[in-house]
């Protein structure tokens, strides 16, 4: 675990000192300049941060876009399976060889499946894990921290053009409320210059189409309206006037 982790040195203290208080997070969310949305009282249905992260499972559409472009998928050893012998390796080996009524099998199986959380032969893309997550009756906003880390993470196992944030976006598009999704960053590192590039990208159509390729062009736009901005870690300090652990030994 890394000494500046940003969950357990950020994360974590700001979420605990808002405390499920929807006055406090609507000053939060106040800090972004593109949000409008508000959470009303008692709307609260979950916040996972810290420890209690939310899994979300991939949408049904890319598990089974990925099944019909295996050839895009990036060439990874041994298929991603660790033991060789087992029957998901030998599945695996057989859906890129090529074996069409292995492939419509797991088609099925996806589009059979309630979620796909489970780790099976035919997903390729596992759950994800929003640093933030709060769901109200009407809104789920996702959102994710950085502090030490240099840049964002853009690309899985399989597919070397897929953003992480857009990864938890994609994972709510298939149901009605309202997606807010946003950065926390550290104004140090954005200084340095890469990150002030990448959040630009979050402004660019072409960005969110090459990330997701599954979907059609009504829902990559819904996609790239739910990025609300991001804002820096010393204005949260100033806003609340709080202050923020160093390393994960001050943590109290």
């Amino acid at each position: 675990m890394r000494l500046r982790d940003s969950s357990l040195t950020r994360v974590k203290p700001l979420f605990d000192f808002i405390d499920a208080d929807e006055e406090k997070l609507n000053r939060l969310l106040g800090l972004f300049k593109n949000n409008t949305q508000s959470i009303t009282k008692n709307s609260i249905i979950k916040i996972g941060y810290g420890d209690n992260e939310i899994t979300i499972p991939p949408s049904k559409s890319l598990s089974i876009w990925m099944l019909l472009n295996l050839n895009y998928l990036n060439k990874v050893k041994n298929y991603g399976v660790e033991n060789i012998d087992s029957e998901t390796f030998r599945k695996r080996k057989l859906l890129f060889s090529g074996d069409g009524a292995l492939k419509d099998e797991a088609i099925r199986l996806i589009q059979m499946k309630s979620d796909l959380s489970a780790r099976d032969w035919f997903i390729f893309e596992g759950k994800t894990h929003p640093d933030i997550f709060i769901e109200t009756t009407d809104s789920i906003f996702v959102g994710e921290a950085k502090r030490t880390e240099k840049d964002i993470t853009n690309k899985t196992k399989w597919l070397s053009q897929r953003d992480q944030l857009i990864r938890h976006i994609d994972s709510l598009l298939d149901q009605s409320k309202t997606i807010c999704s946003f950065y926390i960053l550290d104004r140090g590192e954005y200084s340095k210059g890469l990150f002030k590039e990448r959040m630009k990208l979050y402004l660019e159509m072409d960005y969110f189409r090459d990330n997701l390729r599954h979907r059609n062009e009504q829902l990559i736009e819904r996609a790239m309206k739910s990025f609300i901005g991001y804002i820096f870690w010393d204005d949260i300090s100033d806003h609340f006037n709080i202050s923020f652990p160093d390393k994960i030994s001050d943590v109290t």
